[in-house]
């Protein structure tokens, strides 16, 4: 078991400036801070009483108003997971799993729920969104973090986003219905890596916002995590355009990333699909 100092090292790459050690964590806190994300999954199944649980988990997250403007959808039939991995490119392990969520952010059902009551909905604008989206990920996360505690795996997929249409079709979702992101789940082969995180003074502000001396402060973040995890080149972003940097950094990477638009249709895509965004 690790102590608290301990816990705090593995997640930053460096002491922290307080002892922590006479602080008494709960096994679940634990987990939380020492959580890494899973790729490879035994084929052990969930079973459909602990599913039921961990949906309730998920439910049991926070919600703007009550409003509750989010939906969940399990994905474990071989055809729809197939066609799904087919395009999804090299996250198709994430398919392979023994359970594959899809996280919804959902305004289609209150819509429908204010026209049957007889008022007109008058809120598909962007603060609706926001709040679908927002609900949809505190499930998530909610249900990350149940599962991690009883020693599930899990990983969220992104890149489901790339393949909108694709997974719209194929899911048959209706309008007022996107994916916020994907969740890969299953009993785990291998040992999460605990990522160094940025530091709580460059994350953490007291008061008012105060980002002075921050590049120095990446600087020392790089280096940190090169030490222990450079980024090499078949994992570089973007070699094809600004070739293989010979200093694979945290901060060189997502730079890279930025600098060119990703998902540039998405505002014309959720317009078309359902979503205002006035």
């Amino acid at each position: 078991m690790l102590n608290n100092d301990q816990l705090y090292e593995n997640r930053y790459g460096k002491k922290s400036s307080h002892d922590l050690t006479n602080i008494d964590l709960s096994p679940l806190f634990e987990t939380i801070l020492s959580r890494g994300s899973i790729r490879k999954f035994s084929k052990k199944n969930i079973s459909e009483e602990l599913l039921s649980l961990l949906l309730m988990a998920a439910q049991s997250a926070p919600s703007k108003s009550n409003l509750q403007q989010y939906s969940i959808l399990i994905i474990k039939n071989d055809t729809i997971k197939n066609k799904i991995g087919n395009i999804i490119g090299k996250t198709k392990w994430a398919l392979e799993a023994p359970l594959f969520f899809l996280f919804l952010a959902d305004i289609r059902r209150n819509i429908k729920i204010t026209n049957d009551r007889g008022y007109t909905h008058k809120n598909n604008n962007l603060d609706t969104f926001m709040n679908s989206v927002i609900d949809a990920a505190l499930s998530m996360q909610s249900m990350i973090t149940a599962s991690e505690s009883i020693g599930l795996g899990v990983c969220p997929i992104s890149m489901i986003r790339n393949i909108i249409d694709e997974v719209k079709n194929i899911c048959e979702l209706p309008k007022g219905v996107f994916p916020i992101a994907g969740l890969a789940m299953g009993w785990p082969t291998e040992k999460p890596r605990v990522s160094y995180r940025l530091p709580q003074e460059v994350v953490i502000h007291h008061d008012i916002y105060d980002d002075k001396n921050l590049i120095d402060k990446i600087e020392e973040y790089d280096e940190r995590v090169y030490r222990v995890a450079p980024i090499l080149a078949d994992q570089q972003r973007h070699v094809d355009r600004y070739g293989v940097s010979e200093k694979g950094t945290w901060s060189e990477n997502i730079s890279r990333q930025l600098s060119i638009p990703e998902r540039a249709n998405f505002k014309d895509w959720l317009k078309a699909n359902g979503f205002n965004l006035e």
